[in-house]
């Protein structure tokens, strides 16, 4: 199955709230992946690092999550590495 991201739900702490095409609310964290790239400063991951421009995530025609910068990430893996919201009840 190929995955992608309907809506945003939410986004902080590199961590952004998805429902995905199989009606599953996931959460992605983003964290190991913008430190990693934040201390070899590549100059464009490592732009995630401020939390004001990490909440600046949009959703593009893909369904995928992307910034201004041109940042992207497969929804595919982000499915896989993300992990089902718990829902109280």
């Amino acid at each position: 199955m190929l995955y992608y991201i309907k809506q945003i739900l939410s986004s902080g702490d590199y961590k952004v709230t998805c429902l995905f095409n199989t009606d599953e609310v996931r959460v992605v964290d983003l964290k190991d992946i913008v430190e990693k790239y934040g201390k070899i400063n590549d100059g464009l991951i490592s732009q995630l690092t401020d939390l004001d421009y990490f909440k600046s995530v949009q959703l593009d025609s893909y369904g995928t999550l992307t910034w201004e910068n041109g940042v992207d990430f497969d929804p595919d893996n982000l499915y896989r590495m993300s992990k089902p919201q718990i829902v109280s009840k």
